[in-house]
């Protein structure tokens, strides 16, 4: 006997306490208005939180999709991403060239040479341009005043701050042969930092000023999704926002989440990746060095940049210290797969997270205590990789966070109507506690009362 209750104890630990029988029905015809309620709310308005305390639940500080889509772009392989190539110009390149103050122009003009005749997609080159005042860039000028490759070349242009807190673009001596040229252009390359100095998002676009007002800056991403002769499914022409006529940081426009894969540059650079290569630019600029430069460059997007020491272009992230360049080609390496322009993407993010939410809901319902949440984590472990690995949906983590608000939602408005009902039921049971308790009291009272006799 006491065997059978030591395993009542333990499988009521497991299931948690079942709910009365007589209240199973109208719990249940309860919880599906709660349910329906939620779930018609955000496949019409998209809200997972009709309240703001629970918005903020679901939108945690530490950003629970932008963390687990790092990761997870380490786990699995996507054929969505655009195939790159990264030029480095490492430390025995900047060796070799004597640690120059700059970058110097004339080599960099014969890496744009090499790269451009090897039919690449586009080039991006993260060379501040700005350094060197009004000298005359030499080779690399006169190679930009004749490039007619049907390769594009975007160049990050660094911002400075201005007066009250504004953005302006530094000056380079090469502005007017760039904003001369259909295949040569500017884009900025601003991260942004959250309070621990870590990058966490960046903006699609920047307004700047100018001498007489202000004029918008795309990103790199979306100034190269701009001019790219062909683009992947899911990906359309960017169009620009309305100016703002501000110029200030603390106006900027919504900022997209950085995804960071694999390291594609140092030495803990991953070595089997398929969409992303690399080489050096001392071997690249190695007349007596074999390559295959079609293999390297043909049809990729190739990045050009420096990670050696001297370069102080280096950021913090989740995935430690990476310079700018590695950066950038995060920005468009998963610009496929961060898409949301396409016809049907806001319509498949609430349908993946409605059925997120339908099955959380029906394992929460049907399983209690420690095996709800055993259940629970199974399901999301199956439903990422369904998601990721089948579908290709690197979006499944928005997908959760949605689902669990909704899910947060539900049970706080379940929780609020059960509050209700006890009180209810309590304040019932206090009056007829009162009533019997002073009507037995009264009863009492009159039994022993003596009684008076008509002669007293």
């Amino acid at each position: 006997m006491h065997e059978v209750g030591f395993l009542k104890k333990v499988l009521a630990w497991f299931w948690g306490p079942l709910p009365p029988g007589p209240d199973n029905h109208s719990k249940l015809h309860r919880t599906a208005i709660l349910v329906f309620a939620s779930v018609f709310a955000f496949a019409l308005a998209g809200n997972h939180s009709v309240w703001k305390p629970l918005r903020l639940l679901a939108h945690a500080p530490f950003e629970l999709d932008w963390a687990l889509r790092t990761v997870s772009l380490g786990w699995f392989d996507s054929h969505k991403t655009f195939p790159i190539s990264m030029v480095e110009i490492d430390e025995a390149t900047y060796r070799a060239w004597g640690s120059p103050a700059i970058t110097p122009r004339a080599e960099l003009a014969r890496m744009l040479e090499i790269v451009t005749q090897s039919n690449p997609a586009a080039v991006v080159v993260d060379i501040d341009l700005s350094f060197g005042g009004g000298e005359d860039p030499g080779a690399l000028r006169n190679f930009l005043l004749t490039y007619d490759r049907p390769a594009p070349i975007i160049f990050p242009k660094r911002i400075e701050p201005g007066a009250a807190d504004t953005r302006r673009m530094a000056a380079s001596p090469l502005d007017k042969i760039i904003a001369g040229n259909p295949r040569l252009s500017w884009a900025h390359a601003s991260f942004e930092t959250d309070k621990r100095g870590a990058v966490r998002q960046w903006a699609d676009w920047l307004e700047v000023c100018t001498d007489k007002a202000t004029q918008l800056l795309p990103s790199v991403s979306v100034r190269l999704t701009a001019m790219l002769a062909d683009l992947p499914p899911g990906l359309e022409r960017p169009k620009p926002p309305p100016l703002r006529n501000s110029c200030q940081r603390e106006s900027d426009a919504p900022a997209q989440l950085l995804l960071v894969g694999p390291r594609l540059t140092g030495a803990l650079r991953h070595t089997m990746m398929a969409d992303a290569q690399w080489v050096a630019a001392s071997s690249l600029l190695d007349r007596e060095m074999a390559r295959d430069d079609a293999a390297l460059f043909d049809g990729r997007i190739v990045f050009i940049g420096a990670v050696h020491s001297g370069a102080g272009d280096f950021w913090l992230t989740p995935s430690g210290v990476l310079p700018g360049v590695e950066l950038i080609a995060n920005t468009i390496r998963f610009s496929p797969v961060r898409a949301t322009t396409g016809p049907y993407a806001e319509t498949a993010l609430r349908a993946a997270a409605l059925i997120a939410f339908a099955i959380l809901a029906r394992v929460v319902w049907c399983f209690r205590g420690i095996l709800a949440i055993a259940a629970s984590f199974a399901f999301v472990l199956v439903y990422i990789v369904i998601l990721i690995e089948l579908l290709n949906y690197f979006r499944v983590f928005e997908a959760l966070e949605a689902s669990l608000g909704l899910f947060l939602q539900y049970k706080s408005l379940d929780a609020i109507f059960d509050m209700y009902a006890d009180w209810r039921a309590g304040k019932r049971g206090g009056k007829l506690f009162l009533t019997e308790h002073y009507g037995l009291a009264r009863r009492a009272r009159k039994k022993d009362k003596p009684r008076r006799g008509k002669h007293d």
